[in-house]
């Protein structure tokens, strides 16, 4: 108003003071702001609330065109902060600022929430407490919210802006999807616990029967993963098969068998190769990429089983430990056993190359596999001065 026109023969306004003072604005920013916030956790809450109430329900989740799990609340959720971020764009630069701050910290926070609900939701299931039809797709349609939230999340970002500002919704966007990934692949874990418990065995050694049932009830599990966008489907596909072999090496290493002589451990090696290349053809089938294989452990492992001179076995377990850092004496001693011909001696002379050997290469760039498969407690006889029973 008082810079209309018309006032200009009567008021030179460029010598009037501004009407509101800094502090004032400051004031009037921080309130707004927070009246904002408190509405907008309400209506993410509001949706949230709407999304967990579909997850114990008789339907499975929905999906798009495309076939993909689909749900309308990643949109809503970031129509909700976009558009208040929007407004505040027309008022001055320093509340769409503040807008955005907010906006970042309401989404970490919904978030937050989200796993939370996730946690409820899965132990309800499991406890029997409110059993959901449609557990795992549900946790699949969730998975599939976090990489929309992802690709999308820049729209929270202010102009010019690095894009570091964004790094704590990042980092829960990620907490988010390894707990998913982590809740999903808890499932397979206890449909495979029964089938591996007969392995290794005599009825393992003659037949591929075992296995062959791994792999059904795996498959027959991943079907539904076609449903989750990429690269999602991929990293669900490479964590169900690294849960099959942890599963497997576990098997393995419970000393359930004792080869008794040079067929039975030219048996075991001829399985460990087939069973290898059974899971391979498995996950290239299910579409994961031979890059994110764990499964060829079992052919390194094939090698330790398949020597005939005892006096070698030295060679073979450096070379094991240059291809999987995280081997320890205990797994060696496990496979030593399941051998059934290596003496103390020959026993303490692999081990202590275990040792001796020169440190695995930095490149290998292999993820943990044996630090997460427990082996019984061995002998005090099996243990060199400075191993796990010293």
């Amino acid at each position: 108003m008082m810079g209309n026109l018309e006032l200009g023969p009567e008021a030179d306004v460029s010598q009037l003071e501004p009407l509101l003072t800094s502090e004032n604005i400051e004031q009037l920013e921080a309130a707004f702001v927070a009246q904002v916030q408190v509405s907008v956790a309400q209506w993410l809450k509001k949706a949230l609330d709407g999304e967990v109430a579909e997850w114990s329900g008789e339907q499975e989740p929905p999906t798009d065109p495309s076939g993909f799990y689909h749900s309308p609340m990643p949109a809503i959720v970031l129509q909700i902060l976009a558009e208040n971020i929007q407004v505040t764009n027309l008022i001055s630069d320093s509340l769409h600022r503040r807008a955005h701050n907010m906006a970042v910290s309401e989404l970490g926070a919904f978030l937050r929430s989200f796993s939370d609900a996730l946690i409820r939701f899965s132990r309800d299931h499991l406890r029997g407490d409110a059993v959901a039809p449609h557990y795992v797709p549900y946790l699949l349609s969730a998975f599939n919210h976090q990489s929309a939230l992802r690709s999308s999340v820049s729209v929270l970002l202010p102009d010019g802006e690095a894009s570091g500002v964004l790094a704590p919704v990042e980092a829960a966007l990620d907490d988010v999807q390894r707990r998913i990934c982590r809740l999903v692949l808890e499932v397979l874990q206890v449909e495979l616990q029964p089938l591996f418990s007969a392995l290794p065995s005599r009825r393992w050694l003659l037949s591929s029967e075992l296995l062959d049932g791994v792999c059904e009830q795996t498959s027959h599990f991943c079907q539904d993963f076609w449903r989750v966008r990429k690269p999602g489907v991929q990293l669900l596909l490479a964590e169900a098969e690294r849960t099959v072999v942890l599963q497997y090496l576990r098997a393995l290493m419970q000393g359930r068998l004792v080869c008794r002589g040079t067929d039975e451990r030219s048996q075991a090696a001829e399985r460990l190769r087939q069973d290898a290349a059974q899971l391979k053809e498995l996950f290239l089938g299910l579409g994961l990429e031979e890059s994110a294989h764990c499964a060829p452990v079992l052919l390194a492992l094939r090698e330790l089983l398949n020597l005939h001179d005892p006096t070698l076995l030295g060679l073979e377990v450096a070379g094991l430990r240059q291809q999987f850092p995280d081997v320890s004496e205990d797994h060696v001693s496990a496979l030593l056993d399941l051998r059934g011909d290596v003496s103390r001696e020959h026993r303490q002379a692999a081990l202590s190359s275990l040792q001796a050997g020169p440190p695995p290469s930095p490149s290998t760039g292999r993820r943990a596999l044996f630090s997460l498969v427990p082996t019984p407690t061995p002998s005090l006889s099996s243990c060199l001065p400075s191993g796990p029973c010293s």
